[in-house]
């Protein structure tokens, strides 16, 4: 169906396009602040704040379960690594894009720390949390090179910890997916939409008993 054809259509249902143009100032999509994200291209909540380009039902699980005890490394910064900084004890982040790393070190909270590594695959960058001779409770692999990212975070975990992999649904993670599972972890997807976009995607946990998170 065309755009013209699709919209002819919604026109031609008052009701349902009543509805839809009223989500723009009242409802759910307006309260978690998806059109905020829309309009700004980058994930905030309704009041602006910085959130995790993930799904909502992740975030909304998240929130509640991180505390200021917590190490969290992630693959990727942006205003997740703001959003988690504000919950947990310290956040670490490697970045692979200069431009973007040198903006996200001036804006950085306090309590985190970002890495600047190069990008190959199976290089540096997805054993950065490994040469940092650390554990953390909470890896979250939404960087790239994703699939090595997730093999190389096993080995930087706490023994109570969890890895967090975002668009999970994508093929081309499945092998990400099938080594942890291969590893004793179990399987927690979140499914929705996240800020600002409407297709169907996926935010994992990945877990064992006695984790960080009390799943």
């Amino acid at each position: 169906m065309s755009n013209i054809q699709a919209l002819l259509k919604l026109v031609s249902q008052p009701d349902r396009l009543r509805s839809l143009l009223s989500f723009n100032s009242k409802g759910y999509l307006n309260d978690i602040g998806w059109f905020n994200s829309f309009d700004s291209k980058k994930p905030v909540d309704g009041n602006g704040n910085p959130i995790p380009w993930v799904t909502y039902s992740f975030i909304d699980f998240i929130k509640g379960r991180i505390n200021k005890q917590l190490a969290i490394f992630e693959y990727g910064s942006g205003n997740s690594t703001i959003f988690y900084a504000k919950y947990a004890g310290i956040v670490v982040s490697v970045e692979h894009d200069k431009g973007w790393y040198d903006t996200m070190s001036k804006n950085r909270p306090a309590n985190s720390e970002i890495i600047f590594c190069e990008l190959e695959k199976d290089g540096d960058y997805c054993r950065v949390p490994i040469k940092l001779q650390e554990k953390f409770d909470i890896i979250i692999v939404d960087g790239r090179d994703r699939v090595n990212c997730c093999k190389q975070a096993v080995e930087a975990l706490t023994p109570n910890g969890i890895i967090v992999l975002d668009d999970s649904e994508r093929d081309f993670y499945k092998p990400g997916v099938d080594f942890l599972l291969s590893n004793g972890f179990k399987h927690l997807p979140f499914s929705g939409i996240s800020p600002g976009l409407f297709y169907l995607k996926s935010t994992s946990v990945f877990y064992k008993a006695d984790n960080c998170l009390g799943i």
